[in-house]
């Protein structure tokens, strides 16, 4: 059986709403590229129904290509979408956020783009909420002083933060939407699961990077994504002091490299 063209890997976690919703989004695409584009569903020890509900939907609409992988445990963001990525078989990767929306349009584009643009390593399109807010997802290095701005000043972008929007290839670009190609992956690796919730975005690009290739940030192409900034929410919750810890492996790793 030929492999896909594109797979493209949804992580997911007691957020039903957001997943239904995309999912919806994705249906006349998925009907339409049944032969070359795979959507992967990792459910992340979701307890409320997201399985199920998924697996509801696509027998309403007659989806054959989706496969839905269940962790029994929530195992993090990385650990999850290593999940996704090692089961794929299309020679473009697409990792998406179950609060985004689809766009058949930009899909089609940004596969069309790695394809083409073989020093490219991993492209991403602008971000925007619902509301039409640009979202900050091109980003410069994520040091201790940009970190430590963000919980004196939650909310509050810093002036680099955003010129890192005007450029092509900024430091690194975040994990709502990235397309790559297999042959990138192989040569880089998966995500790093010692990371258990950011900046595994960072960790991955610095490794292409450094593996020659670059960071594409595509302006003219765009999707809605309704991002939850569930760490600004509660920084030193669960899941925030698991986002402090992830940080401080990653700046054991490059902080005075950068």
């Amino acid at each position: 059986m030929k492999a896909p063209r594109l797979s493209i890997i949804v992580l997911t976690c007691n957020q039903c709403h957001f997943t239904l919703r995309l999912l919806e989004s994705m249906t006349g695409y998925l009907l339409g590229r049944t032969d070359d584009v795979e959507l992967i569903l990792v459910d992340n020890g979701s307890t409320d129904g997201t399985a199920d509900k998924v697996g509801e939907w696509a027998r309403l609409n007659c989806i054959t290509n989706l496969r839905t992988i269940i962790s029994p445990e929530n195992l993090g963001v990385a650990r999850g979408r290593n999940l996704g990525l090692s089961a794929a078989t299309g020679s473009a990767l697409m990792l998406l956020d179950n609060d985004t929306i689809a766009c058949a349009e930009t899909f089609d584009s940004l596969l069309e783009y790695v394809e083409s643009n073989l020093q490219c390593g991993v492209a991403a399109p602008a971000l925007y909420s619902p509301s039409g807010e640009l979202q900050a997802s091109a980003k410069p290095y994520p040091g201790i002083l940009l970190k430590l701005s963000h919980i004196v000043r939650p909310g509050k972008e810093l002036p680099r933060e955003r010129e890192e929007l005007e450029k092509l290839h900024p430091f690194y670009v975040i994990g709502a939407c990235q397309i790559l190609r297999r042959d990138v992956l192989t040569r880089v690796g998966l995500l790093d699961q010692k990371i258990f919730y950011g900046p595994e975005d960072a960790d991955f690009c610095i490794r292409v990077r450094n593996a020659g290739y670059t960071i594409d940030y595509l302006r003219h192409l765009s999707l809605t994504h309704d991002w939850q900034r569930a760490t600004r929410r509660s920084p030193f919750g669960k899941l925030g002091r698991l986002h402090i810890k992830a940080l401080l492996h990653f700046w054991l790793r490059y902080t005075f490299k950068h």
